[in-house]
């Protein structure tokens, strides 16, 4: 089985509503935590667009949104990847996604061939990355 990233959406949704995700989603997390052979990934960049929708109002959580990501990135099996100088050399060559995070997140999947838990359509139309949608 290959490693697992979550997408930033992915990721809350796990967390706060699994049953946003699709079945294939749900099964393939479940699977990754299963097996405990790869850790469930999710990129810093993740981190950084949720506290930027936190800012701007566009989503919300019960508690402040430092305490989320500290909890989200505590639960257990979960890996928060950094970015390196090879990932983000990668993603400034990913121009057809246009939006900067998901350039690095698609980038930080290719680099440590991981499959992309994504409902984003043009993330999953541009064939970069292996997708579960």
């Amino acid at each position: 089985m290959s490693a697992l990233l979550l997408d930033t959406h992915a990721w809350v949704w796990w967390i706060t509503r699994p049953a946003r995700l699709s079945r294939g989603q749900r099964t393939a997390i479940e699977r990754t935590l299963k097996s405990r052979s790869e850790p469930l990934l999710v990129s810093i960049i993740s981190c950084w667009e949720v506290a930027l929708l936190c800012q701007s109002g566009r989503l919300r959580f019960s508690i402040p949104p430092e305490l989320w990501l500290e909890r989200a990135t505590a639960v257990t099996g979960v890996e928060v990847l950094p970015l390196t100088l090879p990932i983000v050399g990668t993603a400034a060559r990913l121009t057809s996604l246009r939006d900067p995070a998901d350039m690095l997140i698609v980038a930080t999947a290719q680099h440590h061939g991981a499959r992309l838990a994504t409902s984003d359509t043009r993330i999953e139309a541009s064939g970069l990355v292996a997708t579960i949608d």
